[in-house]
């Protein structure tokens, strides 16, 4: 326990997030560009994205069992939805049943519309039906929504604890950084290929493979440091479990 709230035990979450990465570029660099991505990413079925995915279920049962939170039990009961909700669409967009709900439920509508509807574009076509877009919104709310307006909760005090290196406050921004890395992995073949004025399938399979390693790897480390920053606030403030020497 003294690994989790120990005075230098914000050093944890950096020092994972680094052996992380550092697997992740070993991974990348002995491995074949064809080899890796089957490995991290097919369709949601590869060994990467099946493993990653009970991280983000345990976040739920995690945060009811040691929750993180102080205050009345009211509070408690309503931040413990929220993280189980973010935790629980994360699962929902890792095995892609969003995209498989609104594909049965408007089927016409996902087929003659080009790419994943869970764009803007598709909330703002004119031919898509009204029900669609709202499914789309939901979507959103459950998952980013829920999400940033925790944040937001809690963005004064996570800035105030970064500085005064607080565990949690330094995991959840390791969390944050992943969650970054993730997104701009993602993107980062399509913004190459467009700058260059390539078509899709040239973009050099060694770029690609390299960025498939992080956004997929990267989405791990997100659970784990989700998983982290709860075990951390838990040991903190449960009041049967006083942490000795640490000032928060």
């Amino acid at each position: 326990m003294n690994l989790l709230v120990s005075k230098k035990s914000w050093m944890l979450a950096p020092a994972i997030a680094v052996a992380a990465l550092s697997v992740l570029a070993c991974v990348w660099m002995v491995m074949e560009p064809e080899a890796l991505r089957a490995a991290f990413d097919a369709d949601g079925t590869s060994f990467v994205e099946v493993l990653t995915i009970p991280f983000y279920a345990l976040v739920v049962p995690l945060v009811w069992l040691c929750c993180p939170f102080g205050g009345s039990a009211k509070r408690k009961t309503l931040l413990c939805l929220g993280v189980s909700c973010v935790a629980v669409m994360a699962v929902v967009k890792e095995l892609d049943l969003h995209v498989a709900a609104i594909t049965a439920m408007y089927p016409d509508a996902v087929a003659s519309f080009s790419g994943t509807p869970f764009k803007m574009k598709f909330l703002t076509s004119g031919a898509i039906p009204f029900g669609a877009k709202v499914v789309v919104v939901m979507y959103f709310a459950l998952f980013f929504g829920v999400f940033a307006a925790m944040l937001l909760y809690y963005a004064k005090t996570l800035l105030k604890s970064f500085f005064r290196l607080h565990p949690v406050a330094w995991s959840v921004a390791c969390m944050g950084g992943s969650g970054v890395m993730v997104q701009v992995m993602d993107r980062l073949p399509a913004w190459w290929r467009h700058g260059q004025g390539l078509a899709k399938d040239q973009v050099p399979a060694a770029f690609a493979s390299f960025c498939t390693a992080f956004e997929e790897g990267g989405e791990m480390m997100l659970a784990a440091f989700a998983l982290l920053a709860i075990l951390q606030a838990h040991a903190i403030y449960s009041p049967d479990r006083p942490a000795e020497g640490l000032d928060v």
